[in-house]
């Protein structure tokens, strides 16, 4: 494959004026704006940390309706179950407002579905047990937005129902008491990008201001919405949000009261994970994510809730190290997937030159078949869904694309061979009798190669500047630190070096690739994350893409390049961004 890397050539003159303005390098005011920043104003939010971009949660459709019939349960004292969803996000929302109905001293019930036999959102066998425990109320975070049939139900059971969601809008809505979704077409707020559990904080900011109002903290401390900001910036970097506005600062925030969280649990999870000092972006996303995530994958996602309200600080120690085992059984299952789906992919009629794969096993594990997904798409730069075998028989599975290609547009064009699918464009889900799968592989492939003007020969990548070794330093790391925190809608700064000579390379972990650098007489360090299987096709000259970081190792501090392309062939052109 022919790497095209495309140099970003930010306006000069606003350049200087956000580097005059700021009283930021050239590069800082460069990255800012191809991130997007389009005067020093922007600029200066940027670094801002400020409760002032928090937005009024009753700008939010709906979010007095909700926030009144929660209050009239709480005064009726009646029954409220929080439904929640098996990924971090749900977890996350969950947690957040069994919390809060702690510290208002108003227990609650919550439920979460099982991935495995009951799948995705609200569904008739969760409200069923609901109603044998009394449920008067049931609250849904992270989902809810699509479960038409099951709000009816819950009516029909005698049960309330207010959704509180974020993920995208049907031109009808459940027939619930209220609908809380910022992508609601009539809806104001003026943000729609925050998670699920941003939603439900948002509720809870709602609901403090309504019992403030009736006088409920009297005689009772009010809740510290602030002091769950560390719960709220995992949800928000794991759910891959973008990190602008006041996600923002809920990161940010966060990440500055993870260190010194009060929650046992979450401080336990963070000394299963070697995480008590500096914490970044990347360490939710990397580190604590996974684990609470490995849970729901292979066995109930109620394990990470459990851990997350957990208060006695031995039980949470042993519920953080089971999530630690199971994320490394995860692992361990993912990897043998890996290897194996590879190993099928070359045995295809048109092995790694197909446009994109479609893989099946009756016995892989469907906890994990996304992340494989994933990883077949970092290895061949190229769509792929991973089937495995329901309790029904047909095949269920996931699907990943590179970025360039719209994975919902290309399952449409097979939507008559499949029984169920959905998602977004870079991921996405579907089931199909497995005798539609030689069919449903043809079809997705040329549906693919449709999208493709000119082929999988050429990939291009932006990069935000050109640099040499000298040029990379300490200081330029830290320097760019002020962007943080990095995710979706604020990547983390990219650069390219032409023709470095490669004076050392090793493989390092299961698959991993260490380089040793020169350019101008200058060496660096460089850790290029699963891709050793390049080890003998590196040259001693090579174009590199990366990123920039300081590696902490026995106490001394380098600077390290973290590769995401190599190639010897890159071609550096430069593209003016539009004004």
């Amino acid at each position: 494959m022919s790497l095209i890397y495309k140099q970003k050539q930010p306006r000069a003159e606003l350049v200087q004026e956000i580097v005059k303005g700021c009283q930021v390098s050239e590069l800082v005011a460069k990255v800012l704006v191809n991130r997007g920043v389009e005067s020093v104003e922007q600029a200066k939010a940027y670094f801002e940390h400020s409760v002032k971009q928090i937005h009024d949660p009753f700008l939010l459709k709906d979010m007095d309706v909700a926030v009144s019939r929660i209050v009239q349960a709480i005064q009726n004292k009646e029954s409220i179950c929080v439904y929640g969803d098996y990924d971090v996000d749900g977890a996350v929302a969950t947690s957040l407002l069994i919390h809060f109905f702690r510290e208002i001293d108003f227990p609650i019930q919550y439920y979460i579905p099982c991935r495995m036999t009951e799948g995705y959102s609200m569904g008739s066998l969760g409200l069923k047990r609901l109603k044998q425990n009394g449920t008067n109320l049931i609250i849904t975070v992270d989902n809810g937005i699509m479960a038409f049939d099951a709000v009816d139900e819950a009516a029909e059971l005698g049960m309330d129902v207010i959704v509180t969601d974020h993920h995208q809008v049907a031109d009808q809505l459940p027939n619930a008491v209220a609908v809380v979704n910022p992508q609601r077409k009539d809806c104001a707020y003026p943000f729609k990008g925050i998670c699920g559990a941003g939603v439900a904080f948002k509720l809870l900011m709602a609901l403090r201001l309504k019992l403030r109002d009736i006088d409920y903290f009297k005689d009772k401390t009010e809740p510290n919405l602030k002091a769950h900001l560390d719960l709220l910036a995992i949800a928000t970097v794991c759910d891959v949000v973008p990190l602008v506005q006041e996600n923002r600062f809920f990161v940010k925030e966060g990440l500055k009261r993870l260190p010194h969280t009060r929650k046992v649990g979450l401080k336990a999870l963070l000394d299963v994970c070697d995480l008590q000092h500096e914490i970044r972006a990347s360490d939710l996303g990397f580190q604590l994510g996974p684990r609470i995530n490995a849970c729901g994958r292979l066995e109930h996602a109620s394990l990470g809730v459990e851990l997350l309200v957990e208060t006695d600080e031995i039980e949470a120690w042993n519920k953080a190290v089971y999530l630690n085992n199971l994320n490394q059984e995860r692992r361990d299952i993912e990897k043998t997937i890996v290897e194996d789906a590879l190993q099928k992919i070359l045995n295809i009629e048109q092995g790694d030159d197909a446009p994109a794969f479609v893989v099946q096993d009756d016995e892989w594990h469907e906890g994990v078949v996304g992340i494989v997904a994933s990883r077949i798409v970092d290895r061949f730069k190229k769509p792929a869904f991973v089937l495995s075998q329901a309790e029904d028989g047909n095949f269920k599975g996931s699907g990943r694309s590179t970025g360039t290609i719209n994975l919902i547009e290309a399952l449409r064009e097979c939507d008559d061979l499949l029984l169920k699918y959905g998602g977004h464009e870079a991921a996405a889900g579907l089931s199909l009798n497995p005798k539609n799968l030689d069919e449903f592989r043809i079809r997705f492939q040329e549906a693919v190669k449709k999208q493709t003007q000119d082929g999988f020969d050429v990939k291009e990548l932006w990069v935000d500047e050109v640099l040499s070794s000298k040029q990379i330093s300490k200081d330029l790391v830290r320097e760019l630190a002020q962007l943080e925190p990095y995710g979706m809608g604020n990547a983390k700064p990219v650069f390219a070096s032409q023709k470095v000579k490669v004076i050392e390379k090793r493989i390092v972990g299961q698959d991993h690739l260490k380089l040793k650098v020169s350019d101008e007489g200058c060496d660096l360090d460089a850790i290029a994350f699963r891709q050793a299987e390049h080890f003998d096709q590196i040259q001693d000259l090579v174009d590199l893409v990366y990123g920039v970081e300081i590696n902490s190792f026995r106490n001394k501090e380098t600077v390290q390049l973290v590769v995401k392309e190599m190639d010897c062939k890159v071609q550096i052109a430069n593209c003016k961004l539009k004004k």
